[in-house]
């Protein structure tokens, strides 16, 4: 079991093996090692090199013979706060370096950046975006097979968006009417719809970040998020022009 943690603490197979070999005998020589190891003889004269890189292992020179110690089991301890302070000095110099990578990120600002997403983990991750960036306008695109929404009114994605955003348009791209008394008390959500047939996506578009996405439930459902300027305002117009096209939803009196 001690071996096996010592291997996850990053000692290799026979390192941890030569470790334990020496803190069980205090002082050794390289044969006594290898033998209580059962690490062959060369090898254990480079594990031991090794070991006494890392300062788990100190040597000595007594009676013309050097001898090995292993250094107190405290010492993986400081190992390890010394790794998390290094860590910590690197994760404050990247974060004071970060505006220079992200202005040489941006002198290639007309490439379009593209990532995939898989899952609800995926949508999760896009919708996270939107909560962080809060955009003034988000459009959506659901897809004509829908054929009721007020199974939405009790979502705690919509809820949330709809408390992270200025002004949602939805479009339905449905055949027919569908209620809408549900938005009643999201006075920014706007809602319209169009048939459009064969169209299965979900479209979601905010501050330049055009996403795509299989909806949950396919079999595999996955989606493209593109960060691209030119994108994203041409898919605006394509949106705008079906808005104008498309009627308001209807509301049915007395709907629970």
């Amino acid at each position: 079991m001690l071996e096996r943690e010592l291997q996850n603490f990053g000692l290799s197979e026979k390192e941890a093996k030569v470790y334990l070999a020496a803190l069980e005998l205090g002082t050794a020589t390289i044969q006594e090692l290898s033998k209580k190891s059962g690490v062959n003889r060369a090898t254990t004269y480079i594990q031991v090199e090794l070991l006494i890189q890392r300062g788990l292992i100190s040597s000595t020179d007594r009676a013309k013979k050097s001898l090995f110690i292993a250094e107190k089991p405290q010492r993986l301890v400081d190992i390890l706060n010394d790794k998390k302070s290094k860590v910590e000095e690197l994760e404050d110099k990247f974060t004071k370096l970060m505006p220079d990578f992200e202005a040489i990120y941006n002198v290639h600002s007309d490439r379009p950046r593209v990532r995939f997403f898989a899952g609800e983990a995926g949508l999760n991750s896009w919708r996270n975006e939107v909560y962080k960036d809060k955009p003034k306008l988000l459009y959506m695109i659901l897809p004509g097979k829908l054929n009721t929404i007020t199974d939405l009114k009790d979502d705690p994605v919509l809820v949330k968006l709809a408390n992270s955003v200025e002004t949602i348009k939805v479009m339905y791209l449905a055949e027919k009417n569908l209620p809408s008394n549900i938005f009643v008390s999201y006075r920014n959500i706007l809602t319209r719809y169009f048939y459009m047939k064969d169209f299965e996506l979900d479209i979601t578009l905010f501050n330049n970040k055009l996403h795509l996405n299989k909806p949950i439930g396919f079999d595999a459902s996955m989606g493209v998020m593109v960060e691209d300027k030119m994108f994203c305002k041409s898919f605006v117009a394509i949106i705008e022009t079906l808005w104008q096209l498309g009627q308001p939803l209807g509301e049915i009196p007395n709907m629970k």
